[in-house]
């Protein structure tokens, strides 16, 4: 069933085309750093560490309204502090332009900023969104630098670009179950535009961050276990790696690493026919020096990625162990393993939260679908389809306790904490049809492809309307659809074109027209040549 078609040149490989759409769909729904208390504390320590050499966040806390950690008299980025320290180069390579920048034009775009700030709703504390209250200690060259570069530039080289490589190393993937082309393709544009990688790609977010690390490290164990990789140290070393540097993103995935550690421990299992002659029957493994040094060698590539960070948390809070939201400013996001014994039988609120993962995204459903197939069909894939399905009832069961035991807190937000399984579901697509491969006039993939449409529908609009927050399609509270109907209503926007439009006092609709005009093009000229060739589309 494996497929390695011959590889053109990498700017023009099909690689480098899905790669770059999704980026620049990506940027072009780009939402700015104001959107999110938890992408302006990630930026913030971004800038502190650029402009002042330390971790503190004093000068711009302020700006995250509360979602910020306090210890010992200074304040903290609350996230994880991967995203922050990646993006140091960028905002190194992007200051020296705010030295030339003529004062009347740092006054023009600075006041224009201050007066948009007016007419926007008031941040969690109640404060209105003025630059100048929220960063009095430095001048308007200073905050105008900090909010072009941690608005614009960031975002755009971080998260985007990182979920971008995700759908590509998708793509690949699929190269493995499905000769159809089209098919890949199809898989590939579900997955970047049907969930909710897409709104949450378009922030400065760090969860797409750590699912990319996480994917990528899984994907060179795939390749080693089906033999396009050789089993050699360094490449189980990179591996460890990957996921190592996955947790700085997200702490969630130092148990996800555990879990790839026994997927690679998994590949050294007994064949049955070995079993009885060994005198070690009752022991599952076959393993000698060789194998057993390729565990360590991921053991170690892990610790070595995973260790400057407890080193971050010791110079900062004076523990390597502890985390920051053990020491947030809003007591109510301080999550204890003692709050366990508190959590209670769900509501019906906390399910319908619940369900939003499938009702937002419905193509999951054929996902978890293909998952059944392959679990059915026992073939050479099979060990990795019980492994992602253990991954993900690992996933949902942590998603699932958080969310009864935090039900006001967590539970709107379900659906960000089972994303890290979304790439992996996605390889056993191709299962859900015979052949793996899309058939003609067949009723169930006409339901597929709507399903997929609609899936895209719904996260394209969530992208326009909020990011993240926008995948709140449906507001429990107000009883009542958001995104979707603000489109309706509205048309189509994003978050940097209403920026214009409210600093500049330019048309947003007329803005997002061209925008989504000159994207289409862009879209076109990467695939121009495809679009020509009938056997591919």
């Amino acid at each position: 069933m494996r497929f390695n078609p011959v590889k053109p040149g990498f700017l023009k490989s099909r690689e480098f085309k899905v790669f770059l759409t999704v980026w620049i769909v990506y940027v072009f729904y780009l939402q700015m750093v104001g959107q999110s208390h938890m992408a302006i504390n990630q930026s913030a320590l971004t800038a502190a560490i650029v402009n002042e050499g330390r971790f503190e966040i004093d000068t711009y806390y302020r700006a995250a309204a509360g979602g910020v950690s306090f210890y010992n008299g200074h304040y903290y980025s609350i996230q994880a502090p991967g995203i922050s320290f990646i993006s140091v180069p960028f905002y190194i390579l992007a200051k020296p332009v705010f030295y030339f920048l003529p004062q009347n034009t740092v006054d023009y775009l600075f006041e224009n900023i201050e007066s948009y700030g007016e007419t926007l709703p008031v941040d969690y504390l109640g404060n209105k969104k003025i630059p100048s209250n929220y960063f009095p200690d430095i001048d308007k060259r200073q905050i105008l630098e900090y909010l072009i570069i941690s608005g614009f530039v960031l975002p755009v080289f971080t998260t985007p670009v990182f979920s971008a490589i995700t759908a590509v190393l998708l793509y690949s993937v699929l190269g493995s179950f499905t000769r159809n082309e089209k098919f890949r393709l199809l898989i590939t544009s579900f997955y970047a535009f049907g969930t909710l990688l897409f709104p949450l790609s378009t922030e400065f977010f760090e969860r797409p961050i750590a699912i990319a690390f996480m994917f990528a490290a899984f994907v060179v164990l795939f390749k080693v276990r089906h033999k396009e990789l050789k089993p050699e140290g360094s490449v189980i070393f990179a591996a460890g790696i990957l996921a190592g540097l996955s947790a700085w993103f997200d702490y969630f995935h130092l148990f996800v690493a555990g879990l790839l550690f026994l997927y690679l421990l998994s590949s050294y299992i007994k064949n049955k026919s070995s079993k009885g002659k060994d005198i070690n029957r009752f022991w599952i493994f076959d393993l000698n020096k060789p194998r057993l040094s390729l565990l360590l060698k991921f053991i170690i590539g892990f610790s070595i990625a995973v260790f400057p960070m407890f080193l971050y948390y010791y110079l900062v809070f004076d523990n390597p162990f502890t985390q920051s939201y053990a020491y947030s400013v809003i007591p109510e996001s301080v999550h204890k393993v003692s709050d366990i014994f508190n959590m209670k039988f769900p509501s019906v609120i906390t399910l319908l939260h619940m369900s939003g993962l499938f009702l937002y995204s419905p193509i999951i459903l054929f996902a978890l679908y293909g998952i059944y197939k392959a679990l059915l069909k026992k073939d050479g894939y099979h060990p990795d389809a019980v492994s992602i399905a253990i991954f993900g009832i690992f996933t949902l069961i942590y998603a699932s306790v958080l969310s009864f035991v935090y039900p006001e807190i967590v539970a709107p937000s379900f659906k960000r904490y089972m994303a890290p399984i979304l790439p992996f579901i996605f390889i056993f697509m191709p299962y859900i049809f015979n052949n793996n491969a899309l058939p003609k006039g067949n009723k169930l993939k006409i339901l597929f492809i709507g399903v997929g449409i609609i899936s895209i529908l719904l996260n394209w609009t969530a992208a326009q309307y909020g990011g993240h927050q926008g995948l709140v399609q449906y507001d429990i509270s107000e009883k009542r659809f958001v995104t979707g109907i603000d489109f309706l209503q509205n048309g189509p926007s994003s978050s940097f074109f209403r920026l214009l439009e409210g600093v500049f006092g330019w048309n947003g609709l007329l803005l997002n027209l061209i925008g989504l005009s000159v994207l289409a093009i862009v879209i076109f000229l990467i695939w121009r040549h495809y679009f020509r060739k009938n056997h591919d589309f």
